[in-house]
Order: structure tokens, then sequence, then C-alpha cells
């Protein structure tokens, strides 16, 4: 009875175990596999993830010549059978493939032969097995062959007894580890072996191979790297002369006196090291045959300008631009000139100075391509970086030329301006305005002040002086100001802002507050029952907070009179008497706000209300723009654009579709 039950219940999971045993398969042709062969499979994905895909994909990894590539393989579909074909390349000893769907940095599904992998070796064109061959199985199945794509080709396993066995078949087959493999022959054997036994074992065939002769820069500058993978300070000592010896301007000698140089240094020692590098590997002798350390001047220059610049050293700070490309020179402007006008510190009439040498080397570098590798080789957004940062400096440079009365010198630097940086950035709008006037030359200043608006880059004091020219061309009066003014904003750009407003808007719950205001009042957040309101959660010292002030006044004129809305500022995560700092910054700059203060918690920290929308927020970043509607926050946003006419009109395109709504 007992049997009789058991064979039933064998029956009834048949089916199961069938499913589960009908496992994907790979065949290769021909069955044995030679370097330099056209070669083809087929692949059965029956029983696995891809059995029902309409368009699996194949990748191919080949070790060759001690390196493994990948390479994408066009599969075609017959009768269930997947078929590829690949072409070995000279000195292959093994491949390896994989399947699936989607993308290959992110698969939708994949087949590995459930972790076990598709692969097989590659004989050379004597039908033999070459050094390397089981390295290269040894690598892909332990998950260190050097490239993590090829961890998805098998389920890694670190098991100490099949790397050791693998390894001792590739000692078989090489009798002496070549050159070429001893580091992914080292790197292996140190999975099987003590710490201990293992730096003594990799010492003695590396002393072996240096004993040898005939060495390569490429092998000294792994072996060096390898000493200090292994901490054996000797080791790697003794390599390093070997190569200022052997390859005295390679640049694996210049990486190594850069560290040496630089590594560690700082003020008058950075200085002399770096200049001691820089007599042994000029910038212009590596000019002539760039190779990939072009970050070791950029660093090198980087500071040695900012060493000579805090020191006076000013002949020298100058003429580090002589040679030098557009992407270090840039950064050194920025971090010394752009930074010293920002704070307003220092001497800015030297600065002026200064920008006026560099400026000209940075407009004549502008397309040397030098951000290229930053950008992964696209030529298109490099140079869109490049001209981003010509602009930001030249907006540096006119506002130091500004600020000296150097106007008609400031003026001709408009010109180099992209076609956004030339009317997007409001400050240098307002600034140009000003040059102008200074200038006398009025006819320029209308259309400075048209393609402003249009470009929605525009501060209160640029619409007061639209305002008053549209007045004395119109004998004094402002009837059909607003609609001039909303003509010369495009269609487009409306358009673009109410997306960018309809993607902000949500629906969160108000957790109701009283706070103070500036004259020691409570105001209730109950009390808005009947409004859309405002909310900027600011700080004193919050720079982007603060030079969002003018659109936010620009917003708070422009509802004056409304109302149905109302405008709060409120100071928050502020420290020491920040009521009275708060207060005094408003009233000291002449903004006419609604000033509150966030309120206190239990442990001091000034942020409850704040805090209190963090769910919805998912930053702590300020400044920080809401909207309330009938006890919901119905609008957020983050952040300031630069731009105080753009600020007025996102919120206020948020009200106004907040007041249609039924």
């Amino acid at each position: 009875m007992r049997k009789h039950f058991f064979k039933k219940c064998m029956l009834l999971l048949c089916p199961f175990f069938g499913q589960q045993l009908a496992a994907q398969t790979l065949t290769w042709q021909p069955g044995v596999l030679h370097e330099n062969q056209k070669i083809s499979f087929q692949y059965q994905p029956k029983g696995g993830d891809l059995e029902f895909s309409d368009q699996p994909k194949a990748l191919a990894a080949v070790y060759s010549g001690s390196k493994w590539s990948t390479v994408p393989v066009q599969l075609e579909k017959k009768n269930d059978i997947w078929s590829g074909n690949y072409q070995l390349p000279d000195h292959a000893v093994f491949i390896a493939l994989k399947f699936y769907q989607g993308d290959i940095q992110n698969p939708e599904a994949s087949d590995n032969q459930n972790g076990k992998g598709y692969y097989h070796q590659v004989l050379n064109t004597k039908g033999q097995l070459v050094p390397g061959t089981y390295l290269a199985e040894a690598g892909l199945r332990a998950g260190i062959a050097g490239n993590l794509m090829l961890n998805s080709f098998v389920s890694p396993s670190r098991d100490q007894k099949m790397i050791d066995s693998l390894l001792q078949k590739e000692e078989n087959i090489s009798k002496r580890i070549p050159r070429s493999l001893l580091f992914n022959y080292l790197e292996l054997k140190q999975l099987t072996m003590p710490a201990s036994e293992f730096s003594l074992m990799a010492d003695n065939l590396l002393k072996g191979e240096l004993k040898n002769g005939k060495l390569s820069e490429q092998f000294l500058a792994q072996a060096q790297r390898y000493y200090e993978k292994l901490k054996n300070e000797n080791g790697s000592a003794a390599v390093e002369s070997l190569i200022f010896k052997d390859y005295p301007k390679s640049s694996t000698a210049r990486f190594l006196a850069f560290r040496k140089n630089t590594e560690g240094k700082s003020g008058k020692d950075f200085e002399t090291g770096a200049e001691d590098f820089l007599k042994a590997f000029p910038y212009l002798e590596w000019k002539k045959s760039p190779d990939a350390q072009s970050f070791i001047y950029y660093t090198i220059f980087r500071n040695l300008a900012t060493q000579y610049f805090d020191g006076g050293l000013n002949e020298k700070f100058l003429g580090l631009f002589k040679d030098i490309d557009f992407k270090t020179a840039n950064e050194i402007y920025r971090w010394n000139i752009t930074r010293g006008q920002m704070s307003g510190r220092g001497d800015q009439k030297l600065l002026y100075k200064f920008s006026s040498t560099i400026i000209p080397y940075l407009l004549e570098r502008q397309k040397d391509k030098s951000y290229l590798v930053d950008f992964g080789n696209d030529v298109d957004k490099a140079q869109q970086n490049a001209d981003n940062q010509m602009d930001d400096r030249l907006f540096t440079h006119i506002s130091l030329a500004n600020a000296q009365g150097d106007y008609a010198a400031a003026n001709q630097y408009f010109k180099y301006l992209s076609e956004k940086g030339s009317i997007g950035n409001a400050d240098l709008n307002e600034m140009h305005v000003n040059i102008l006037e200074k200038l006398n030359d009025t006819k320029a200043i209308k259309p400075v002040l048209e393609s402003s608006v249009a470009a929605n880059a525009v501060t209160p004091i640029m619409f007061t002086k639209l305002k008053e020219l549209y007045k004395s061309e119109h004998g004094g009066k402002e009837d059909g100001y607003e609609q001039y003014l909303a003509g010369l904003t495009p269609s487009d750009k409306k358009n673009e802002m109410r997306a960018h407003v309809m993607a902000n808007m949500v629906n969160y719950p108000l957790i109701p507050f009283s706070l103070e205001n500036a004259d020691g009042k409570m105001v209730s957040s109950k009390d808005w029952a009947n409004q859309i309101v405002v909310i900027d959660f600011w700080a004193t010292w919050c720079r982007p907070c603060i030079e969002a002030f003018p659109g936010m006044q620009l917003l708070v004129d422009q509802y004056a009179k409304d109302p149905k809305v109302a405008i709060y500022m409120i100071g928050t995560m502020q420290f020491g008497d920040y009521k009275t700092k708060s207060v005094k910054y408003i009233q000291d700059n002449n903004y006419r706000f609604n000033l509150l203060h966030d309120a206190v918690g239990a442990k001091g920290e000034q942020d409850q209300v704040f805090r209190s929308l963090t769910p919805l927020f998912k930053s702590s970043a300020i400044p920080r723009k809401i909207i309330i509607k009938n006890g919901l926050v119905r609008y957020s946003s983050e952040g300031y654009s630069g731009s105080p006419s753009q600020l007025r009109d996102e919120l206020s395109t948020a009200i106004e579709i907040l007041r249609a709504e039924k």
C-alpha cells in the first residue's frame, strides 16, 4: 500500500520534474574550436528564462593575448533554435557566451545555464592547448576576470579546490608561467594560499622575472603596482629604480615622479616639488605626444596656481597660462578669480588686472577639446560644457570691469558669450543695461531689455527701466504696457513654463501651524481657508535663497492688491539670534515681505514646519517654495534658476492654475 502511494506521488510530480529537467542547451560547431577560425553555435533556450523571448541577444567574451574582450553576436531563429556565427581572433584561447533580453547593463532576463556558464576552450592552429587557457577559465569562474560584465557569464565562485585544480592544469601546460600571464596567475593563486606564504611565493616569482632582464616598461609598471599591493616597500623601491634607469622619460616614470614630488605635500613643499616635476617632465614635451596622464598636469597646474596666487607671486601665476589647455586654465580662473570676485574679498582691482590677461587665453583655447575625456569623447557635449564655462568666466570678467568703471572694456566682451549666455542670465542682463547707460548707448538698451523679457531673465530694475522707456514713447502713459510686455514672451516659453508647473503640482495634507511674525504676533495657517498662500522657506546663510528675493518681491508686488493671495517668507534652519538677523536683513534691503519664523523643536532646532513637510520634499534643501490651498500643499519646487522674472512667472502660473480650479 505504501509502495503504491509512493508511485502515485511520483507520477503526479512527473510534469513538474519534466519542466525542470528540460534544460537549455548550447552546441558548438565544429566541436573542437581553433584560433582564427569561423565558428557557429546553436542555442536551445527551452526550460530557461529566455524560452519565450522573441528576440534574445548574445554576447561573446573572448580571452586573447592575456586580455578579455566582449562583442555582441547576431542571432537568427530556425525551428525554435537560435544560431550565431563568430570569427575567433588570432591567439584566442577561450570563449564564453551569455544570452539575454533587453539592455546588457540591466537585462530583463538572461541565461547563463543556471550559473554554470556557456564556455569552450580554443586550441591553436596545431590543435594544442596553449598557456592562458585554464587561467581564463579560472578567472571567469572565480569572478576576477578584470571585467565586471563577465561576472554574469557564470555564477562566480571562490572555491579554492576548483581554482587550484585549474591553476595546476595551467602550470602543466606552461611549465613556467609566461611573463604576460604572470599577474593574472598571481591574482588567482592568492585565493588558494595563506597570505604569508603567498607573499613570499609572489616575491620569488617577481624577482626571478626581474633577474631575467629584457623587461618592458609595461611589465615593470605592473610589477611596481603589484609590490605596492603586497605592501612590499623594498620590492616596490627596487622596481622603481629600474623604471627610472631604463625608462626615465616614460609615462610610468612620469606618474611615479608626480606622486613622489607632490603626494601629501602642501604649501611651499608642494610648490617646490611641483616645480621640480615640471623641470623633469615639461608640459610641452608631454603635449607633443599626449597620453592618458593629462590629469597629472591638471593637478600640478591647478594647485601650483593657487600657491602662486595666495603667495602673491603674480608673474609666476600669470605665466602658467601661456601654454596650458582651456580646461586647466578655466579651473584656475574659477578657483582664484571667480571665487575672489564672488566673495568680494581681496584686491578687486588686481583681480580685474589678472582677468584682463587671462580671458584672451581662454577665448583662444575655448575649442581645444580639452574636456573631451570628461564626456566620453562626445564632441558636442564637451564643447557645450566648454561654452558654458566660458560664459561663466566672461560673467566674472564683465562684473569686474563694471565694478572698476571700465565700461567700454566690459561692453566689448558681450559678443563672446554663447547665444544662451548672452541673454539667459538676469544679473548679467541688468549689468549690460547699466553698462550701456554709462556709455550713453541709449539705442541698444531697449533691444537688450526686450530680449531679456523673451528669455525670461529680467530683474526688477530692468522691468522698471522697460516701463520707463515704454512711457517715454507713449506720451508718459502706460496704457497697453502689460499687453506689450506679454507679447514679448514667445508662446513656446509660456507652454514650457506651464508644463514645468504642472509637473510640480502635488496634493499633500498640511499639518496646521502657528508662527511668530516680524512684529512678534502669531499667524495661524487655519486663517488661510479662503486664500491661496505662497510660502518661501529660506535662511540668512542660504545664498540661493537670498538671490531669489528679487523674484519674490516681483511676486509680492504683482499680488499686493489681491486679498485672495498671500505670500509669506518663513526663515528656517537658522542659528543664534535668528529673529533679529532675519528682520534686519529684510529691512536693510528694503524688501516688503511678510516674514515668519519657523518654530523651534525640543533640541533647539528651528525647523519644525519645514521638517513636517520633508516626507513631501524628500530633501532638506532650501530654497523651497510651496503653495497652499484649502489646507493642502498643492505646489512644491526646490532651488532657484537665477532669474527673478522666471521665478515670478513660475509661481504666478501656479497660482492662476489653482485659482482656476473649481
